[in-house]
């Protein structure tokens, strides 16, 4: 407040000296020898000429002032666009292509403006490298980490598919044969049955949801649309929830269709262990330089700013997105189900 009242006093003793000048410069010129006695007489309306200088020196300075605030606040919005854009991974947003066609591209001063570039310049730099260190293959004797981790993988999802899994379907068909001759059975007895077989189905249900964990990382030649579309049929034919999708066709390189896949194995698997929905939603859609993957369901949702409700794959798919310049947006309450945004720009 006092440096605004210090700034008006100053711009108003400017232009009152500015309109006393030219007052006194036009009675000079009318009349040289009496002008300091004319000058005092002077009145418009029978109000004295100074207080007219005084008020218009006033208004200028208010006015003057008013601009230079609004001039400022345009100056610092474009900057906060600018850092908002960079801190959600668009750093090819319009606002930094017009910063390199300038001489002086936020019009702050000289040194803020290259600071501000070479932060943006810095940080596209960090986002290419994090990107290529996603794509390089790691090799370790001649095969690759992720040749090793996959073939794990299989092994251990055949095993478990094999045995555990047919071992839980097969408990689960004895266990209905059961529960049909249990009639007159004492009460405890039916309500011990209900209980287990309640329980071998939450146990398939784990299953289904660690064999979606465990499936093969990479499309193995198909597109990420027919990937995730064949995925999605055949998750509705084995699980009780009623899954609605819509899958656009979108261009990225195999490896960030790989991780695109990977992310929504993820994130199904999630659904299916800790969800408890009915209604699933999927939608994968390009948007100009990006593209968006949007899950909804209807489940029993969580706090999202209690950090113990945070699991380890929501925080593991947060890092793979982070990694590929993207940001990832969850809303979600207890009851009410939880969407899920991802948001990842094409480089």
């Amino acid at each position: 407040m006092k440096k605004s009242l210090s700034h008006l006093l100053r711009y108003f003793l400017l232009f009152f000296f500015i309109l006393l000048f030219i007052t006194v410069f036009i009675f000079l010129a009318l009349s040289e020898n009496q002008w300091v006695t004319a000058l005092y007489r002077a009145n418009i309306v029978g109000i004295s000429l100074f207080f007219y200088l005084i008020l218009f020196s006033f208004i200028l300075a208010l006015v003057t002032l008013s601009y230079l605030r609004a001039f400022e606040k345009r100056k610092l919005r474009r900057v906060e666009e600018g850092l908002r854009m960079m801190s959600q991974g668009h750093y090819s947003a319009s606002i930094f292509l017009n910063m390199y066609s300038l001489d002086t591209p936020l019009q702050i001063n000289e040194d803020i403006d290259r600071q501000f570039l070479k932060l943006h310049e810095k940080l596209m730099f960090m986002a290419d490298e994090a990107l290529k260190n996603a794509q390089e293959p790691k090799t370790l004797d001649n095969e690759t980490k992720n040749d090793i981790l996959e073939n794990e993988r299989k092994r251990i999802a055949r095993e478990l598919h094999d045995s555990v899994s047919q071992q839980l379907f097969a408990a689960s068909m004895m266990l209905s044969a059961v529960n049909q001759q249990v009639v007159g059975c004492p009460e405890p007895v039916i309500k011990q049955l209900l209980l287990v077989e309640q329980t071998i189905h939450a146990s398939q249900t784990e299953m289904r949801a660690l064999l979606l964990h465990l499936r093969p990382i990479q499309l193995d030649g198909k597109s990420l649309k027919q990937g995730i579309e064949q995925l999605l049929k055949e998750l509705s034919s084995k699980i009780d929830v009623d899954i609605h999708f819509q899958i656009e066709e979108v261009f990225m390189s195999t490896v960030m269709e790989d991780h695109f896949f990977r992310i929504l194995q993820e994130l199904l698997s999630n659904v299916l262990r800790h969800a408890n929905a009915k209604v699933l939603e999927v939608y994968l859609t390009q948007s100009g330089s990006s593209i968006q993957l949007r899950v909804n369901d209807d489940g029993v949702g969580f706090n999202v700013d209690d950090k113990k409700t945070g699991s380890y794959g929501l925080r593991n798919i947060k890092e793979r997105i982070e990694g590929m310049g993207g940001n990832v947006k969850i809303v979600s309450l207890p009851r009410f189900g939880t969407r899920i945004e991802i948001k990842v720009p094409l480089t």
